[in-house]
């Protein structure tokens, strides 16, 4: 079991470097210090007996795996809510009549497509390398630093996961460049 002057010195010397890993992950200083509250709460409650060796990978580990978590239950919330909003503009449009630009419709649908075809056909390390460099930003370093992968790892899924997106949308006769 941990004491409390431990803890406050393991808290001060690890948590600007778990803190800067949760802000590159996600992008908000709010949810980086509350999944860095949780790894040390866990810590805390689970009453570890760490060797200092391991201590910063184990805490680092911890910070991406809550950070990965996360993110997943964010999107998966973001689907949810864009199913509900697109479901609803369905019955809309059963009753209202509306101008709508069909280029912004068919590119939304295509959206969707490409979704649909990420979530359902690729491995879950490629839908993460694609969302971590697309959705939020990051760079190849910074995602093979999340995932714990190396920066050749995610090059070839990008490339690969980029290749086959192109191979299906091209065979079902969109012109995807």
């Amino acid at each position: 079991m941990i004491d409390k002057r431990e803890f406050e010195t393991l808290f001060r010397r690890h948590y600007d470097g778990m803190f800067r890993l949760a802000r590159r992950m996600l992008n908000d200083d709010a949810d980086s210090k509350d999944v860095v509250s949780e790894v040390f709460a866990q810590l805390l409650r689970s009453g570890a007996d760490l060797k200092s060796e391991t201590l910063q990978a184990y805490l680092l580990t911890s910070v991406r795996n809550r950070c990965v978590n996360l993110l997943v239950h964010k999107q998966r919330e973001m689907q949810r809510k864009e199913e509900f909003y697109f479901s609803g503009q369905q019955a809309q449009k059963a009753v209202v009549v509306e101008m709508v630009n069909p280029e912004q419709t068919a590119e939304q649908e295509q959206l969707q497509m490409i979704h649909h075809y990420i979530d359902n056909s690729l491995p879950q390390l490629s839908q993460q390398i694609l969302r971590l460099r697309y959705q939020h930003g990051l760079k190849y370093r910074e995602i093979a630093d999340v995932l714990q992968v190396s920066e050749v790892t995610v090059h070839n899924h990008l490339s690969q996961s980029l290749k086959l997106l192109k191979d299906h949308f091209k065979s079902l006769g969109y012109g995807i460049k």
